[in-house]
């Protein structure tokens, strides 16, 4: 029987410490023998995936519809969309279906998924979504919200996870 993965976004400000975060979460859920798949929201597209001059690069430049670069260990595709897909159906069209857990970095305006949002008390703001229902907690470093996970911890924050997921 197929289970469905544990998908949650966390959410924040440009260079509030999201990606570190989620790269420790993912250290410790693989260490813990989790499947794990991260996606990364590029709402810009400004994000570099491909090298200028490099096969790759080339093919798409010629207009392939669809690039594949295949090594040993991995495969990256690089697919071309008419519009942005919702989180929920890039995980169901292009992730291993086994995941036991997806993370989202960004994707805080959609909806269908609880989100984590990441607060600094050197960023002097107010909380994205305060007011958002799938809010379901603040990692941070001083903000006060329950539940609050100290950004330096993020083994307490896979705890809340296993426990709750």
């Amino acid at each position: 029987m197929d289970k469905s993965p544990v998908v949650f976004a966390v959410v924040g400000a440009h260079n509030s410490g999201k990606t570190t975060f989620i790269e420790s979460v993912i250290k410790i859920l693989k260490q813990k023998g989790y499947k794990v798949v991260a996606i990364k929201h590029d709402p810009k597209g400004k994000a570099k995936t491909d090298t200028k001059g490099k096969d790759s690069w080339k093919f798409q430049q010629a207009g392939a519809d669809e690039v594949l670069l295949v090594s040993p260990n991995k495969i990256t595709t690089f697919t071309k969309i008419e519009k942005e897909p919702h989180p929920l159906e890039i995980i169901k069209n292009y992730t291993n279906a086994d995941a036991d857990f997806v993370i989202l970095e960004g994707f805080k305006w959609y909806k269908g998924f609880d989100k984590y949002e990441v607060i600094r008390k050197e960023e002097n703001r107010e909380l994205m979504l305060k007011d958002n229902p799938e809010l379901k907690g603040v990692i941070t470093d001083y903000y006060k919200f329950f539940p609050s996970f100290d950004i330096n911890k993020p083994e307490e924050f896979v705890k809340f996870l296993e426990k709750n997921y």
